[in-house]
């Protein structure tokens, strides 16, 4: 019985002795299937420009996750910018890094896998992306790329803070983009107190001006100079922000913004200045009455560089308020023609200031 069915199981698999099929015929006969198939996947495709009948099939080689994205190393496009001789050389605004400093960066960011080297900047993790964008000569710089620059600007204030000193500077911090817009909200409820009395000095805005959450300054006691930006949000620009708190001054920096634009911010600017008015009112002990508040004068810095392209905005306006925070007066290197490279020196420094010190050892050697 049992040699039977394997007999008949042999035959199932195997041509029997009538059926005799060439090899070459076989394959042939296959090979004619496959192209039937074929015409049927073009027919289903459609017509081509041409008339003819062809697949709309990408090749294999131009599949999306068999490309490699290439993308343009960072490092300058023009002849090195020169020392700036007013300042010394590790706040320079201008002065183009050297090659190593840009190569361990290139390096950082072509590590991939296992040999990937995690970024953090205050808890959280940056991605190449971040330095990929603010490089990237058609994208304006974004809050976070800005929150960063400031963070950079505001340690370095404290590494170098005999320079300061030395040079009379006043004693200044960074917020973030977050900040200002915050403080904003608050106008209508100075404005029309409720019967409960009201705070400014609560939550996020509180903690701030009280040195408790970075970059951990208590206003007229460690700063009494406070820089940040308004953003118009329909136009997606910037204007840079000096505040002081003993003259009672606020004063603008902006690139060139349209008149409509500039408008618009100078509204919230206005109301900008009187909640500045009634944190100080606070922080001093004085009871805040929208009556008895006296607005911060509003006025626009003279002389500044001017840019043709709104992508440059975000740039322009970190270096424009970095300058003024140095105490210096000549701007002449922001300008659209330089604006690439000092993209690419704020990608390196920021690198450089908070990447592990480790792994920038390792580059060294």
């Amino acid at each position: 019985m049992t040699k039977k069915m394997e007999e008949e199981q042999t035959q199932s698999v195997n041509p029997s002795e009538g059926d005799d099929i060439n090899v070459s015929e076989f394959l042939s006969f296959k090979k004619g299937k496959a192209k039937v198939v074929a015409c049927k996947k073009n027919e289903a495709a459609g017509p081509s420009e041409d008339g003819k009948k062809k697949s709309n099939a990408q090749p294999v080689d131009l599949l999306p996750f068999l490309q490699r994205e290439e993308k343009r190393p960072i490092r300058p496009r023009n002849p090195p910018i020169p020392v700036t001789p007013e300042v010394i050389l590790p706040i320079d605004p201008f002065v183009t890094p050297e090659f190593p400093r840009f190569s361990r960066l290139a390096h950082w960011m072509d590590l991939r896998g296992i040999y990937r080297v995690p970024f953090y900047i205050n808890g959280k993790e940056i991605e190449k992306e971040f330095f990929q964008k603010m490089d990237d000569a058609e994208n304006n710089l974004n809050k976070e790329h800005i929150n960063v620059a400031f963070e950079m600007l505001n340690c370095k204030r404290v590494e170098q803070g005999a320079w300061f000193r030395n040079n009379n500077l006043p004693a200044a911090c960074f917020v973030p983009v977050k900040f200002l817009e915050v403080v904003g909200y608050a106008y209508e409820s100075v404005r029309k107190p409720h019967k409960k009395k009201q705070t400014l000095l609560e939550g996020c805005v509180g903690e701030l001006v009280k040195g408790l959450i970075h970059p951990k300054k208590v206003w007229l006691e460690d700063v009494d100079v406070i820089y940040g930006v308004i953003e118009d949000k329909l136009s997606y620009h910037y204007i840079g922000v000096e505040i002081q708190l003993m003259d009672n001054t606020i004063t603008l920096f902006h690139c060139g913004l349209p008149k409509a634009n500039i408008k618009r911010a100078f509204n919230q600017i206005q109301e900008l200045a009187v909640l500045i008015s009634a944190i100080k009112m606070e922080l001093l002990g004085e009871e805040v009455n929208f009556e008895d508040i006296s607005p911060f004068e509003v006025k626009f810095a003279e002389g500044l560089p001017k840019t043709k392209f709104p992508y440059n905005c975000g740039i322009f306006v970190v270096k424009m308020l970095e300058c003024r925070s140095l105490g210096l007066k000549s701007m002449a290197n922001i300008n659209d023609e330089t604006a690439m490279d000092l993209r690419s020196k704020l990608c390196c420094e920021i690198f450089d200031q908070f990447m592990d010190k480790y792994f920038q050892e390792g580059q060294r050697k």
